[in-house]
């Protein structure tokens, strides 16, 4: 039998603290190499498959697992009622300044004939779409979420009166 070290509660917490943050740091260094690589450098979609798949990847199989297993996807208390409200506006605000500076740089010519009126209405369809698209899905995950937690809250309800 291997003998098993004995470690602090703190020590193991701190460990998990510091993995957690760095795998923040890298989802963020992934996104930011996709939008770069996309959008300043107009690479191919080969040159910078392997970070969309990673990020995507990594993304789906942390919601599939949290699902899973019957945690909250976006915590639990007072805070995570408005994470989907907040993540959809800041993910519309994204794709909107994205979509923006994309478009003004291909086609500054034609708003400066047809006025800036067309550009700022294409901005604010593309920032409604976005951000009500985004909340829809994050709803849909919450929806399925906790439909998870009642169905294995249920289980182990059955599980106890059994015992």
């Amino acid at each position: 039998m291997k003998k098993q070290d004995m470690q602090d509660e703190r020590v193991v917490a701190q460990r998990r603290k510091i993995n957690s943050e760095a795998y923040g740091i890298l989802m963020i260094v992934l996104l930011g190499s996709i939008l770069v690589q996309q959008f300043l450098l107009n690479a191919p979609f080969k040159q910078y498959a392997v970070e969309v798949i990673c990020f995507f990847g990594m993304s789906l199989y942390m919601t599939i697992r949290y699902m899973t297993l019957g945690l909250d996807i976006y915590g639990e208390g007072k805070r995570a009622k408005a994470i989907p409200f907040v993540n959809s506006i800041v993910a519309g605000l994204v794709v909107t300044v994205i979509n923006g500076v994309l478009n003004y740089v291909q086609y500054a010519e034609k708003y400066k004939e047809e006025g800036i009126v067309y550009f700022i209405a294409v901005l604010a369809i593309t920032f409604i779409s976005a951000t009500i698209s985004t909340f829809v899905v994050m709803s849909c995950l919450n929806y399925l979420n906790k439909k998870n937690q009642a169905k294995i809250q249920k289980q182990l309800d059955e599980q106890e009166q059994g015992e």
